[in-house]
């Protein structure tokens, strides 16, 4: 794998930067953001800049098979492995990692305002976005024009973290018990179940037709709103409802 130094960020011209590498559980793992020259063609988010966590040795469909990402990039998913997850990780997740695999370049912080003013963006389009240290989180939410963002892995932070990571990211929750835990930690939360619990609104997606990018809700306790529900979707719909109603 080949990256390009920071100081040639600005000499080529790339849709996909590397944002943040760190280790997880042992294992290495990169921040891909992607969508800078060419617009995504995600239908569901609309236009958006995409956040994907991957492990830098091995590809995302044997990560996947392996189980290797529940213990990893996404801790605290019980849709993780094949068990509901609607992510395909064959698809663009694959595409990053190779991506990655032939080199990228290099995003430094002080380039956030150049690169995301006037974007949105939509943090974790794969993996726990609390990956990133907070403090880029916070620049470069400062720096969009907006985002989106979800965490599996609040269940087990210090409780200053999942509260920090909370003002920007919404907390997954699937099963009845997990949603009742979030909100009995003050957790604004995404909740994905065929049963909507209540004080919760529906996501827009699905009741009025809009896109992540024209929404909007799912910023966390940054945006003061009722807790988002969603119904399972996706080709892996049977399991993930099956692992909601567990």
């Amino acid at each position: 794998m080949k990256t390009q130094t920071p100081s040639k960020t600005k000499a080529k011209k790339s849709n996909s930067y590397i944002i943040h590498q760190g280790i997880v559980n042992g294992q290495k793992f990169v921040a891909v953001a992607s969508g800078f020259d060419r617009a995504s063609d995600n239908r569901k988010t609309g236009d958006m800049i995409q956040i994907w966590f991957i492990l830098e040795g091995m590809n995302p469909v044997a990560v996947v098979k392996s189980g290797l990402d529940a213990a990893t990039i996404c801790q605290g998913c019980p849709f993780a492995s094949g068990n509901g997850c609607y992510v395909n990780v064959g698809q663009a997740p694959l595409a990053i990692w190779k991506s990655f695999q032939r080199g990228l370049p290099v995003m430094m912080p002080k380039d956030y305002a150049k690169f995301f003013s006037g974007r949105k963006v939509r943090f974790g389009a794969y993996g726990n976005p609390t990956l990133l240290p907070i403090s880029k989180v916070k620049a470069i939410a400062q720096a969009s024009d907006g985002w989106t963002g979800y965490f599996h892995n609040w269940r087990t932070m210090a409780p200053a973290q999942r509260n920090a990571y909370n003002q920007y990211f919404m907390a997954s929750t699937e099963t009845k018990d997990s949603f009742e835990l979030a909100r009995s930690l003050q957790l604004r939360v995404f909740h994905v179940s065929p049963v909507q619990p209540e004080n919760t609104v529906e996501c827009l997606s699905d009741s009025r037709g809009l896109t992540c990018a024209q929404c909007q809700l799912c910023q966390g306790w940054n945006k003061p709103a009722k807790s988002v529900w969603i119904n399972p979707h996706g080709a892996t719909v049977k399991k993930a409802t099956a692992a909601a109603m567990a």
